[in-house]
């Protein structure tokens, strides 16, 4: 953002004018308000800035300006202007100096006890506000006043009675006094404070009974004279009183205070005194008197002689008494459930209170009481609901209060070993007085020790055996409930320690087995059918994590349990019919738990599957209808059909894949089938025998809903699976009647308990959310205060999240009150199937409402959701029907059940309304129904018309917005008509809660039809929700802004004329006192509490912000008031108004960042960021990550370092909070390379660093009781931001009393820095000096007790070893950086070998081995050491025959985890394989293994090619892949397949000979030894062939789209791979064959038309060998016939082969197909376009050499058009045509060879060829004479080249007296002409006169050229640069031509060339003689000096002189010169210094 970069100065506020009492009078009454609020924020936000000098320097200001609010007519001082005095008289006190403090108090104080109590309220009220915040902030300066202000404040109260707010006000104050000065406070006056706060607790007004309690809790926490048995006592009985209402500010304030007295109470005190000394018989010996010594030392030698003094610790009450105060009071029978609730409550805040260290202590006596005490008492047990709410609020308090929030990684662990041994070992009791946990109690601890071992992660495996021997003990408990937990509890072990999965699932095969056995003999009891039930369902838990940790499943086992279970079907009928129930219920658990493991297991049974469910789910038979039968039967078969109908869920669930259309009708004939059953059932009404029923627990009625809720779910998922068409409407009206009808109270009519318990409850609950029965009249659970679950066709199949009302909070408080709204509990032993789902990773706090819920809850629930699903796809006339009926039901009232089922009923059917038109409304309905009929929608309507207007806020709240979806379908017609009833609906109906539903059905129509379709209505509907915000009722006001929110929210720039007024509006309501909790009414009061007004103005004004968007930049008065209010609210008390302001903030800063002050706010989220609330600290997360994600740097440099430390310490208090790793990720984003190392030391200090386990939750001393986070400067962000500066004065990193962070914290941070290091990998140099850190960190997390750091560790390893394993050292340049710590990383690398490592980690370990020896560090074999060992001894163990691989300690794997680790080997080598290519040093540490390599290697490629490409193959030898093995391993071969491919095609490519042989002398085939040509060819290919290219080619097929085998990256590799074993020796004549080969050549052209250059060039070099190694290659045309092998069809596969490469040409060069010389699109060619063209032009040139004789002189025709080609395009003059010219003269003298034994008509035209090609040149060097362009100057140097080329080339068939010799001379001296060309025309000239003796032709040339040259020299103006330039050239020319002369031929030319030399000499000065001169005359003379001589000497004097001088003058650029005192002489040999 712009503003982010600015200066912050711009926000520095200033000091406003003084407060203008007459400005004030004159302005009218809103605007009074508005003055004083404006001017109060300023002065505020001037005090806020200030710091203490500042503060004092204005203080005297500031008084008398406050002061002149007591001026000001009381109408004005509203709590907004009540709350902003008291701030700033606050900020004045707490800062600045307070001198003024005692005048100021005693003169508010005696302005407040002016006039009779009951007189001036308002200016009383504001006194009494900020007199409270006064010694808030300054009392402990006066104490001696606080008396006064006491008694001052409790005078007022007698006088309060008219107004609730006031009272509220003055127990505030009390509460703030008591807190200041309640030590120093007489006893008397604080027990007046109780005794009127204990009156103030029967208040009407429920704001005033929790402000009552907050006095109290003060009064507690700081007078020590209460803190007796008898106060702490009746403090228990007002708690209890005062708890048991709906007001959860009452209960939240009860719990505070009952929580802060028994933390004090528990508080140890100390006393010295004085005990009377013994009288010694004898002086004790010196041991002895040392033992007496007291552990204090408190005695003194100056005490009496006859006393002694001692130190006693003494407190009220112990901690377990405090806990067994609160247990005792949870169990009263005669407590409610909203009791309870506060008492939950209570144990909350105290844990909270005793931090870490104590509970850790104190955590045996914590379970005793709560496992024993709460849940195994007899008031609670004797109950269903009462029991399972008990062990609701037991497992909140153990995991998320104690497990979550205040226990670290050791205190998890400890509590873990405290649950096992306390209570699972205890079960069962061996002894005869040993302590038995009770089922209950065991339950409990069950589920809190599966808690913790998901939060402990892998932390838990070194207590691994404890654990799972504890939980297979406490599988044989009978009970139902403690198995299921055991499974659950058992399966998140198995989750976290999957090495125990196979061995867990063998143990209790193992007993149920032996149960079985039991079971069927005459001895059995119902223990053991109980016990082998609980053993079947661990069984199907636990399976179904071999689908999550598929590395550590059997498949064996698997198939064993399949096996299992259809045995006990089968022989189920020859049992008795108990133990044919248990063995039906064990198999289909069995069944259903396989069911889990995914379609690759289920696909192998299903046929089988479809068998056994067909003979469970029969078709009722007509003699059924005739038969009778007694329950007992009935039972049988319903439950038969139960379980069965549970497996197909299952198969349903997990296998939808399955579930083909075939599959579908079947299913759907099966749950036909059992309806008709069970209605036949339901129509004989059964009566039930109690002595026969089936399962003790359970009725037939009972047996009626499993059944029923089966049918309904199997329904749901057919339905999901798009398989739902064709299902009957009487499944629509059943499921209808189940919820909908008002005179059915239950699935389940004939259930006694249920009509107990509704005659229990009706009479005490006030609402339906208050009958604690567990079934609540048959409300629907999905209905969960203002949010609502989602459906299933909203659900994704991985994961979704809840949409979550803004009005729903999250937080401790927040949940325990939730739970009171949803009175049907769920619980695990609802439904196993639960336990099934595949919950992997950390989950964090579980919410129970995801449970499953109770059976007759769940009943309606499914029925609703089918209905939902099928109503819109029924036909019009079944709509309509269905409709009518439900319409029936509403208006239907059943006399015998009151209102509250109907009310059930109203919540069901808007429901199912609700749910059925969102369906419509996203879509998924196609074709009939969707209600586009009239009369339907007519009829929804009128049942929401209905239902809008009932007193249920949450059903209000759903029917609005289903009336506004409805407008959606019923079109712009039907919205009018809505809307205009609506508004005559508002004005007729005066019912607070009938106009709030009206209300919220205007804002719903608006925003579900849009701005745009809706704007006709917008200004009518905002002027009516604008009007009902004023009205001073709080139900209609504030559900009014609610609507206007969500209006504005969906109205965009439509707003834009009416945001103005309602902004206006917004501020006047927030300053106006009839809408926030202070008002005078008691029940506007209450009503406010419960839904906050001020929280609606706060969404209200995030609705109209993001409304105006950008436009708030424009308005300023819109904007500045904005600011105001944003700044109140954002300082409010109530978290969820601070929410609600700090979206505010964020928004205003996304749209007008420049005029917000983003200082301030940072260091106000800063304040939010570890709050208990979740709201609160998830809003200022998401503010920093926006706030991140434009500059991290300014918002750290804003808040410092503390800041920094905070963000670590919340991701510590919640490791899987997605916005923080979200800012963590965009920090490192934009640091990560500018602070490289900062992130280093940055990562190495949060792992070794500690904080203070005291501080984890927040104070330990219950003095200090502080619900909010902490400020940036708290002592616990101060020694964490210490830790991370490394200013700790500890060297190892610990602190006395710390504890490191959570291992997922310290696993985080390694993330960072691996994040770090991959953002580096072009920045190396970055890094390079903190490598030793980095190591350390490695090191560090390498060898860490915790597994996952331990892989992170690794992973580190592996970056830094690829990244930086060629760096050198920076001192010593011939080493590698990494060699100095090859220990470190060995030792690093020990424990992933480990007994306790895992698969993965050995497979990661192996990686880091291969990429240390691949990188080179060290280059030596011997060097190596450990890691070579490592990594060969591995291979020992893969190689070795029928044995499991074994890595150090690391054994006993399972199949999966073997062939991972054994691909992970073969992988490791083979990347060492494939670097040997560009190191060869690799070779001496991979050739002694390549006999073993090169087979296995194979061996794995052709499994891969078996799983890959023969999915269906069954030849028995596939054992390893049944039961779904091959799609879990098939992911590994896919990972490592093209490395081991490269790395054996590298092999065979390298040692051929070796490595064929010995895959031959392993597989078989042939084995043919090199001998004569090695090409030679074979009949048919290597055995091994075929694998290696099948697997190549599908990759080729696939790799750009599709199912891919590569990604495109790889097809570089794999085409080189397939280059390398397409030798002949190894792929025979086969892929020669038409098919084969048309199929090779079709991929490779796909390739050379979509691919790279890179890949191109690979492809032309895989078809110039294919051609080469062709079996008609070089073979003539005869030849071929006469061995009668068709040469045709071997002609055309070369000559295809040849087009294959000439298309990579034409696709590099299109304009060559279109017969222009043309750029390639204008630009300049590539290097990678020059690569491909060179390999091309290479392979064309050998690729011509294979072809038959008559063939060849036209392909060189052609070969020689691409040349002609390449030189008339310009663009191929730089790079392109010199990159050729090697490939051009290889063609030219294939084609001097090929003439010298072709016929003459051959020769003819092969030399006919060559003319014109030169001819071509000269014409082309002819038309570019006069372009001196820079692309004209590289065509004629290319040019003369290739003339050179062909002339030096073809110089043995070329004529002597051919003209091109005239044509070429020509060429030369045209080119000496110009000085561009000069050097290449000097090079040529000298090939030609160098070779001028090889051949007639090149002679000729020479003689003509020679002369022509000398004389150009002679002729040359010698005066111009230019000619110097030529002269010197040729004579370079001409010294090369003598140095290639012998003998006699060198004097002769010595002769001609010397005087041409010399003749270049000027007769001026030696200096200024051409510098090359001498070169060339000592070059001369050193050739032959005899010759030099004799041509010296016959040149004429003046010439000789010339020379003397010459060679006499030094050379400048000589390093040695000659001294002019030695007496000349010329030295031959020497150089001259050249």
């Amino acid at each position: 953002m712009a503003h982010l970069a600015g200066n912050s100065g711009n926000f520095v506020p200033a000091l406003p004018e003084e407060l203008n009492i007459n400005k004030l009078a004159s302005l009218s009454t809103e605007k009074q308000s508005a003055y004083l609020f404006a001017w109060l924020s300023e002065l505020h936000k001037f005090l806020n800035y200030l710091d203490g000098d500042g503060v004092t320097a204005h203080q005297i200001f500031v008084y008398n300006q406050l002061k002149k609010l007591c001026n000001v007519n009381a109408v004005h001082l509203t709590r907004t202007i009540r709350i902003l005095a008291g701030r700033c008289y606050y900020e004045v006190f707490s800062k600045g100096d307070r001198k003024v403090l005692y005048d100021t108090l005693n003169e508010l104080i005696n302005l407040m006890n002016t006039g009779k109590s009951d007189k001036n309220i308002g200016l009383k009220f504001y006194l009494v506000h900020v007199i409270g915040d006064i010694y808030a902030s300054g009392g402990d300066s006066i104490l001696s006043m606080a008396a006064h202000g006491i008694l001052s404040s409790m005078r007022l109260i007698k006088g309060s009675s008219g107004n609730s707010g006031y009272r509220a006000a003055i127990y505030k104050t009390l509460s703030q006094i008591a807190g200041i000065a309640g030590g120093f406070i007489d006893e008397s006056l604080c027990r007046d404070i109780w005794k009127q706060a204990k009156t103030g607790t029967t208040d009407k007004s429920a704001f005033v009974r929790a402000a009552a309690l907050d006095s109290v809790r003060e009064i507690f926490r700081r007078a020590p004279s209460l803190m007796n048995t008898s106060d702490l006592d009746s403090l228990r009985s007002l708690i209890i009183k005062v708890s048991d209402t709906s007001f959860a500010c009452i209960r939240e304030s009860a719990a505070k205070c009952w929580a802060v007295a028994l933390s004090v109470a528990c508080i140890v005190q100390t006393a010295v005194v004085e005990v009377p000394a013994k009288k010694m018989k004898r002086p004790p010996s010196s041991s002895q008197a040392s033992a007496n010594i007291e552990e204090s030392e408190a005695a003194t030698s100056t005490a009496s002689p006859h006393t002694t003094k001692k130190i006693i610790h003494h407190s009220t009450l112990s901690y377990s008494e405090a806990l067994t105060q609160l247990s005792s009071a949870y169990t009263k029978s005669s407590v409610t459930v909203r009791t309870r609730t506060c008492i939950i409550g209570a144990y909350t805040e105290f844990f909270l209170l005793s931090g870490p260290i104590l509970i850790e202590e104190n955590y045996r006596a914590i379970t005793k009481n709560l496992f024993d005490e709460i849940l195994s008492a007899n008031n609670i047990i004797n109950q269903r609901s009462r029991k399972l709410s008990a062990r609701r609020h037991v497992v909140f308090l153990m995991n998320d209060i104690i497990g979550q929030q205040i226990l670290g990684e050791h205190g998890r662990t400890t509590g873990a070993l405290v649950l096992v041994n306390d209570f699972l070992k205890n079960f069962p009791a061996v002894m005869k007085d040993q302590y038995e946990p009770s089922k209950h109690a065991l339950t409990a601890s069950l589920a809190s020790l599966a808690f913790l071992i998901e939060n402990l992660g892998s932390a838990i495996i070194p207590n691994q055996k404890v654990i799972s021997d504890a939980l297979i003990q406490v599988l044989q408990h009978p009970n139902y409930t403690v198995q299921t937990y055991s499974a659950y509890c058992l399966r998140a072990f198995v989750l976290q320690v999957p090495a125990q999965l196979n061995q867990i699932l063998t143990i209790i095969m193992g007993i149920l087995n032996r149960d079985i056995s039991v079971l069927k003999s005459r001895r059995s009891s119902n223990d053991v059918a109980s016990r082998c039930v609980g053993y079947s369902t661990s069984l199907a838990a636990v399976v179904g994590v071999a689908s999550l940790r598929p590395q550590y499943a059997s498949m064996d086992l698997t198939s064993r349990m399949f096996s299992m279970a259809t045995s006990l079907l089968k022989s189920s009928g020859d049992v008795e019919l108990q133990v044919s129930t248990a063995q039906i219920q064990v198999a289909w658990r069995l069944i259903a738990g396989l069911m889990s493991l995914g379609p690759d297991f289920v696909k192998l049974h299903l046929s089988q599957l479809l068998l056994l469910w067909r003979s469970a789910l029969p078709k009722p038979l007509a003699k059924d209808t005739v038969l009778e039968k007694n329950s007992l039967e009935y039972s049988f078969l319903l439950h038969v059909r139960e379980c069965a109908l549970s497996a197909i869920l299952a198969f349903l669930q997990y296998n939808f894949k399955l579930v083909t259309g075939d599959v579908a009708k079947r299913i759907v004939v099966m749950l036909q089938n059992t309806t008709g059953f069970l209605n036949l059932i339901i129509s004989k009404r059964i009566v039930e025998d109690p002595m026969m029923r089936l399962l003790p627990t359970l009725q037939i009625t009972d047996f009626q809903l499993l059944v029923r809720r089966r049918i309904f779910q199997c329904y749901i998922q057919l339905i999901d699976a798009q398989h739902g068409d064709g299902l009957q409407a009487d499944i629509l009206m059943t499921a209808l009647s189940i919820f909908g009808d008002p005179d059915i109270d239950s699935p389940n009519t004939n259930s006694s308990s249920l009509s107990s318990a509704i005659a229990v409850y009706t009479s005490s609950s006030d609402s339906i959310w208050d009958v604690s029965d567990n079934y609540n009249y048959g409300v629907s659970s999905r209905l969960r205060g203002f949010n609502i679950e989602k459906f299933s066709f909203e659900k994704n199949s991985l994961a979704y999240e809840e949409e979550q009302y803004w009005l729903m909070k999250d937080s401790y408080n927040s949940r325990l009150d939730q739970s009171l709204s949803e009175p049907t509990i769920s619980s695990l032993e609802h439904d196993y199937l639960y336990l099934l789902q595949p919950k992997d990773s950390i989950s964090g706090i579980e919410l129970w409402q995801s449970y499953p819920k109770p059976l007759n809850t769940s009943v309606v629930d499914y029925a609703l959701e089918l209905f939902v699903l099928l109503l819109p796809v029924q036909t019009e006339k079944v709509q309509e029907s269905i409709l009518e009926q439900t319409a029936s039901f509403l208006d239907t009232t059943s006399s015998q059940k009151g209102n509250s089922r109907k009310t059930a009923v109203f919540v069901n059917i808007t429901i199912a309304i609700y749910g059925a038109l969102k369906l419509v409304n996203l879509g998924k309905v196609k074709g009939k129904g969707s209600f586009q009929n009239e009369s339907c929608l007519k009829s929804l309507l009128e049942m929401l018309r209905s239902i809008v207007i009932t007193d249920e806020p949450y059903v209000r709240l759903l029917a609005a917005d289903a009336i506004g979806r409805i407008c959606i379908i019923g079109g712009s017609n039907f919205t009018g008509a809505q809307v205009k009833y609506t508004l005559d609906e508002i004005v007729k109906n005066r019912d607070p809660k009938s106009r709030a539903g009206l209300a919220l059905t205007l804002g719903y129509v608006h925003h579900h039809v849009g701005g745009l379709a809706a704007g006709f209505h917008l200004k009518t509907i905002i002027s009516i929700l604008m009007s009902l915000s004023n009205d001073p009722h709080p139900v209609v006001h504030f559900w009014a802004l609610n609507a206007l929110s969500t209006t504005a929210e969906s109205a965009g720039l439509t707003l834009s004329s009416h945001i103005a007024s309602a902004l206006g509006m917004v501020c006047s309501l927030y300053l106006s006192d009839t809408h926030n909790e202070e008002c005078s009414s008691p029940l506007s009061a209450d009503l406010e509490v419960q839904f906050s007004t001020v929280g609606a103005i706060g969404h209200c004004l995030d609705a109209l912000i993001n409304a105006l968007g950008p436009d708030l930049q424009e308005n300023a008065k819109n904007r500045e008031l904005i600011g105001l209010l944003i700044q109140d609210l954002s300082l409010d008390d109530n978290p969820q108004v601070v929410t609600e302001a700090i979206r505010c903030y964020q928004h205003a800063l996304l749209f007008a960042p420049q005029f917000f002050d983003l200082r301030t706010f940072i260091f106000k989220l800063a304040k939010c960021l570890r709050s208990s609330n979740a709201d609160l600290r998830n809003a200022a997360i998401d503010c920093y990550y926006q706030l991140a994600r434009n500059d991290v740097r300014l918002i750290l440099s804003y808040a410092g370092k503390g800041l920094e430390s905070l963000f670590w310490l919340s991701f510590d208090m919640t490791p899987n909070h997605e916005g923080l790793k979200s800012i963590m990720y965009t920090w490192i984003s934009q640091t990560g390379i500018s602070e490289a190392r900062k992130w280093v030391a940055r990562c190495q200090a949060i792992l070794v660093r500690s904080i203070p386990r005291a501080h984890k939750v927040g104070t330990n001393d219950p003095m200090d009781i502080s619900v909010e986070g902490s400020d940036l400067g708290d002592e616990e962000v101060e020694s964490f931001a210490a830790a991370i500066d490394g200013s700790s004065d500890n060297d190892d990193g610990s602190k006395k009393d710390g504890e490191l962070l959570k291992w997922q914290t310290r696993q985080f941070s390694l993330k960072c820095l691996e994040e770090v290091i991959r953002m580096n990998k072009d920045s190396l140099q970055n890094l390079v000096p903190v490598m030793g850190d980095m190591i350390r960190i490695a090191f560090s997390a390498s060898t860490s007790p915790i597994l996952d750091m331990r892989l992170i560790g690794v992973k580190i390893l592996d970056d830094i070893l690829q990244n930086f394993g060629e760096v050198p050292d920076p001192d010593f340049d011939d080493s590698a950086l990494l060699e100095q710590y090859q220990a470190q990383i060995g030792s690093a690398l020990t424990p992933a070998f480990a007994a306790d490592s895992s698969p993965e980690l050995a497979a990661e370990a192996i990686n880091v081995c291969a990429d240390f020896i691949a990188s080179g560090i060290v280059k030596d074999v011997d060097r190596m050491g450990r890691i070579l060992k490592l990594l060969s001894s591995a291979l020992e163990s893969c190689v070795a025959e029928g044995s499991e691989i074994v890595l150090g300690d690391l054994k006993n794997m399972s199949a999966n985890a073997n062939v991972m680790l054994k691909l992970a080997i073969l992988t490791a080598w083979a990347e060492i394989g494939i670097a040997s290519v560009e190191k060869p040093f690799l070779l001496d540490v991979i050739n002694p293994f390549v006999q073993k390599l090169a087979p296995i290697w194979l061996s794995s490629l052709r499994e891969f090619a078996q799983l890959r490409f023969e999915p269906d193959a069954d030849n028995g030898n596939r054992n390893e892949l049944d039961g779904g093995a091959k799609d879990i391993i098939m992911p590994y071969y896919e990972q490592a397949w093209l490395k081991i491919f490269c790395a054996t095609a590298t092999m065979i490519d390298q040692n051929p000979e070796l490595v064929i042989t010995t895959i031959e002398s392993k597989y078989g085939g042939h084995s043919k030894k090199s001998e004569g040509r090695k090409t030679e060819l074979n009949d048919e290919p290597a055995a091994f062939f075929f694998v290696m290219f099948g697997i190549c080619f599908e990759a080729l097929i696939k790799a750009p789209n599709g199912d891919q085998l590569a990604v495109r990256s790889d097809i570089p590799m794999i085409l080189t791979g397939m280059k390398k074993i397409l030798r002949p020796e190894i792929c025979g004549v086969s892929i020669y064959e038409d098919g084969i080969f048309s199929e090779i050549v079709d991929l490779l052209d796909r390739i050379t038309l979509t691919e790279d250059h890179e890949c191109q060039e690979i492809v032309v070099g895989i078809l110039r060998n294919l051609c080469c190694n062709h079996p008609s290659a070089n073979k003539s045309v005869i030849e071929e016939l006469a061995r009668g092998n068709g040469s045709k069809n071997a002609m055309d596969q070369m000559l295809e082969l040849m087009r294959a490469v000439m298309m990579t040409i034409s696709q590099i060069y299109p304009s060559f197909t279109e017969g222009q010389a043309l750029a390639v699109n204008g630009k300049i060619v590539d290097e990678g376009a020059v690569r491909a063209t060179r390999a091309a032009m290479d392979a064309l040139k050998d690729m011509i050499e294979c072809f038959p004789m008559i063939t060849k002189p036209d392909l060189y025709a052609v070969y020689l058009h691409l040349v002609c080609n390449f030189i008339e395009t310009r663009s191929c003059q730089e790079k392109v045509v010199p990159a050729i010219l090697p490939s051009i003269r290889a063609l030219f003298k294939n084609s001097v060879a090929f003439c010298r034994n072709a016929d003459g008509e051959l020769y003819g035209q092969v030399l006919q060829q060559i003319r014109s090609f030169l001819a071509m040149l000269f014409s082309t060097l002819d038309q570019l004479s006069q372009d001196y362009s820079q692309d004209g100057m590289n065509m004629r140097r290319n040019c003369l080249l290739c003339v050179t080329v062909v002339l030096t080339s073809c110089e043995q068939i070329l004529s002597p007296n051919d003209f091109l010799i005239d044509n070429c001379c020509a060429a030369m001296l045209e080119a000496f002409s110009n000085s561009e060309l000069i050097p290449i025309a000097s090079q040529c000239a000298k090939s030609f006169l160098i070779t001028s003796s090889h051949s007639s032709f090149t002679q000729m040339l020479g003689r003509q050229l020679l002369p022509q040259l000398v004389a150009m020299v002679t002729r040359t103006e010698l005066t111009s640069a230019s000619g110097d330039e030529i002269s010197a050239a040729i004579c370079d020319v001409l010294v090369a031509f003598i140095k290639s002369l012998e003998g006699e031929r060198i004097a002769p030319a010595m002769s001609i060339c010397i005087p041409a030399i010399l003749y270049r000499l000027k007769d001026d000065m030696e200096s200024s003689q051409p510098s090359d001169l001498r070169r060339q005359l000592v070059e001369l003379a050193n050739i032959d000096a005899i010759s030099f001589k004799s041509v010296v000497s016959s040149l004429s004097v003046g010439q000789r002189s010339q020379l003397e001088r010459l060679l006499r003058t030094p050379s400048s650029s000589s390093g040695y010169g000659y001294n002019n005192t030695q007496s000349p002489s010329i030295q031959l040999k020497t150089d001259f210094g050249f």
